[in-house]
């Protein structure tokens, strides 16, 4: 059969469109950043395995009923903020906090049964409407630690402390601020003094303050005007108005803190954006570019949620880390983010059947526990020892065509630089012997 002439050969035609924009509020996570997530899970797992905390994992999808009862009908937060949408006559919604979905799961499983207290945490997305709010996104990830069964001031302060040395070891400068909100009983008789002291300096308040001091005279505390900003410090002190175990629960958490010298600053303005909190509340915040305040950690206490879902009256506490904040965090403050390990064998191939042998060489050595290295799409070996010496290879294992047929292979030491041919069925022993002369002269 004749052949057809080039420009015979018929080609492929693809429809093509315009390439659609991202949505607004989400974002790719390009290779180049993953050295940020990587360096934030491995200081994430130190903690993990060194407190003691299972993962628990909740899938993004939850009945609407779940955050309406739990955070919109007691304090309306987020309400206007969440992805919810009808599904075969079901409203759900996309989860925008944890919490909830983890009080929910205790609840399904029983878990109460198992011994207390429960020490879990999780890592995933959530979603919220941005609201083209300034660090915010409408899909972020949240890393948080929760801990279920126990009262204590203790845990309060454990929470603290970890997300305190979370954000140290990460190399970040940042400040703790906490405060107490009290039970139902205290937070109530604070809320009616605030709105009583509200009432008396009406005249001189925002607009948008002096609408709200009856339904809800605690915004006061968070507006970021200038009017008001001025009133607040002869406001009521929410510590003014705790009950005897609030206060006392507040000052040994205080007490914990001071004995670790950790910083801390006690701010009666701190409020949090969900009602279920109670006692203790705490935020993690850094300076920003523009030196405002960034929280990129917040959590407290909330020994009612589980109760508020028909399960039992079991305390709680956590905190969840907005890990893209941190990350943002970690680049502009310039952090310091170490290289991951050196590999120690770097196995490079230059021929074709050296690639094929190269496959299983490599599963080989995997299967021996080796830290190693390839990059089987490249033939050239000095790019493939560029490569290795940038990843700080301490071994390159050398495949070519000669030494695939004679099955062999060229080490290579990259710190002297000297190389030998080492029979296949022996590399493995003697890179072993060499790595364990290296720790002997450490």
């Amino acid at each position: 059969m004749p052949r057809r002439k080039k420009e015979e050969i018929p080609h492929e035609e693809i429809r093509k469109i315009k390439t659609p924009a991202i949505v607004d509020g989400m974002r790719d996570v390009l290779p180049a950043d993953h050295k940020y997530w990587e360096f934030v899970e491995r200081e994430i797992r130190k903690v993990i395995d060194g407190y003691s905390f299972l993962r628990i994992a909740t899938p993004i999808l939850e009945k609407y009923e779940l955050f309406n009862h739990t955070l919109f009908k007691q304090s309306g937060a987020l309400e206007g903020e969440v992805f919810d949408f009808i599904d075969r006559g079901q409203k759900l919604i996309l989860r925008p906090e944890n919490a909830a979905s983890i009080a929910r799961a205790f609840i399904s499983h029983n878990m109460a049964n198992q011994p207390m207290p429960l020490k879990v945490y999780f890592w995933g997305p959530m979603f919220r409407q941005a609201r083209g709010e300034a660090n915010k996104w409408r899909q972020f990830t949240q890393a948080g630690f929760e801990i279920i069964g126990e009262k204590a001031p203790a845990i309060d302060a454990e929470l603290i402390i970890i997300a305190s040395n979370i954000m140290k070891n990460l190399g970040l400068e940042t400040e703790v601020r906490l405060n107490s909100v009290g039970c139902g009983i205290c937070r109530l008789e604070y809320s009616k003094a605030l709105s009583g002291y509200l009432k008396s300096k009406r005249a001189m308040l925002c607009q948008d303050c002096r609408r709200r001091i009856g339904r809800d005279p605690q915004h006061f505390l968070a507006c970021q005007n200038n009017r008001c900003a001025r009133l607040k410090e002869d406001a009521p002190q929410t510590v003014d108005w705790l009950c005897d175990e609030c206060r006392n629960h507040l000052f040994r958490v205080l007490e914990y803190l001071d004995e670790l010298k950790i910083p801390y600053q006690l701010d009666s303005t701190l409020l949090s954006t969900f009602g279920f909190y109670s006692k203790t509340i705490f935020e993690i915040n850094a300076n920003g570019e523009r030196g405002e305040k960034i929280s990129l950690a917040s959590g407290g206490r909330f020994d009612n949620l589980l109760e508020m879902l028909s399960g039992p009256a079991m305390p709680g506490a956590g905190f969840a880390l907005g890990l893209e904040r941190v990350i943002q965090q970690l680049k502009t403050a310039k952090a310091e983010v170490p290289n991951p390990a050196a590999p120690d064998v770097f196995l490079a191939q230059i021929s074709e059947q050296a690639r094929q042998k190269a496959f299983a060489f490599f599963e080989e050595l995997r299967r021996h526990n080796f830290s190693i290295k390839a990059n089987l799409s490249k033939a050239n070996l000095k790019a493939q020892l560029e490569i290795a010496a940038k990843l700080g290879a301490k071994y390159v294992l050398i495949l070519g065509q000669k030494e695939a047929m004679e099955g062999t292979v060229i080490l290579r030491d990259m710190e002297s630089g000297i190389q030998e041919v080492v029979n296949r069925t022996k590399v493995v022993k003697e890179i072993q012997k060499r790595l364990r002369d290296n720790l002997l002269k450490l």
